[in-house]
């Protein structure tokens, strides 16, 4: 007897811990970006909650098929494109389908991401593919329209910003977005693009500013370098160009090396005097702002003091001097 009961007693412990998990499965919270999925008509519990495992949505797809059974949705899931992710719980995301609640998806773009990041970002959240979106992006005729500039890419011009997308928005409708965004930071500020002459190059200057840029107060101080090192001459011997070159062969880097230095790219400004041939990232209204007004000074040089900010020289012996004590304190 006395066994039995001890059975007994652990058969119902289970249970309880078994509901507590499950409880804790179908109405604890995850924070996950969001992702827009696709619901086929007709498509099963199984390969939905399946897709939604994949993109991190979830935690659990026979969670997510048994739940729907439960609640006697499992036949009863609309198709249509969703977005899922954010706040939310396994409850709320069988809801959404059953109810058939689509959204806009969110999508947040930080400063300095190049187009390639960018249009990496898009993909992953199932809007858009990337190939779609590069093949957009690089059509001379649609980067003339979105534009108005003779220009190859839109490398530079999509703001970076938080924005809610369309469900069904297409690559070509989310690059237009972004790049209206640009256009309506440049009008707020009183900026017309196409009444600077050499608007593109201070856009080159201000993608490398925001790449460079420790803190705001600094972007105008480093526009100022670079802007005496080009009407000098010098090489700019920027970092964030190289990367720019090694991001498109999958290489990332702490620190370049004397062979990254050495690539032969029209982008490396070891190599080659003047700006890149276009932008290396979409930077911020405060870097764009500080390359249309640079700073007047006499330094030439400056590296990372590993605080956030930049330790700046007029000389290639004093930014040598500075290195060597910031390296021994």
């Amino acid at each position: 007897m006395t066994r039995w009961k001890y059975l007994i007693i652990a058969l119902i412990g289970l249970v309880v811990i078994i509901s507590a998990l499950t409880a804790y499965e179908l109405f604890s919270w995850r924070d996950t970006s969001e992702h827009a999925v696709k619901v086929e008509p007709g498509e099963s519990a199984a390969s939905i909650g399946a897709k939604l495992e994949e993109a991190g949505i979830i935690a659990n797809a026979k969670s997510f098929k048994l739940l729907t059974k439960v609640r006697r949705a499992d036949r009863n899931l609309k198709s249509g494109t969703y977005i899922f992710g954010g706040h939310t719980n396994l409850w709320q995301t069988v809801s959404r389908l059953k109810e058939g609640v689509s959204a806009t998806c969110r999508i947040t773009f930080p400063e300095g991401l190049s187009m390639y990041q960018t249009l990496k970002l898009i993909e992953e959240s199932g809007l858009a593919d990337f190939n779609e979106l590069y093949s957009a992006a690089t059509d001379t005729a649609l980067v003339r329209r979105l534009t108005g500039m003779p220009l190859k890419s839109l490398e530079g011009f999509l703001y970076p910003e938080t924005y809610f997308f369309p469900v069904n928005c297409s690559g070509d409708s989310i690059l237009s977005i972004m790049t209206r965004e640009f256009f309506h930071k440049m009008q707020l500020q009183g900026i017309d693009p196409h009444d600077i002459q050499d608007f593109y190059d201070r856009l080159k200057l201000a993608s490398i500013v925001e790449k460079e840029a420790g803190n705001n107060s600094e972007r105008a101080k480093i526009a100022g370098v670079f802007e005496r090192r080009l009407r000098l001459g010098m090489p700019l011997q920027s970092c964030p160009t190289v990367n720019y070159i090694l991001e498109q062969r999958g290489v990332r880097r702490a620190v370049l090396t004397t062979a990254d230095t050495e690539i032969s790219s029209p982008y490396n400004t070891y190599q080659n005097p003047g700006l890149p041939p276009t932008p290396i990232s979409n930077p911020s209204i405060e870097s764009i702002l500080a390359a249309l007004n640079p700073q007047e000074h006499n330094y030439l040089y400056f590296f990372a003091d590993g605080k956030g900010g930049n330790v700046f020289s007029t000389s290639f012996a004093e930014h040598q001097r500075l290195q060597r004590q910031q390296k021994y304190r």
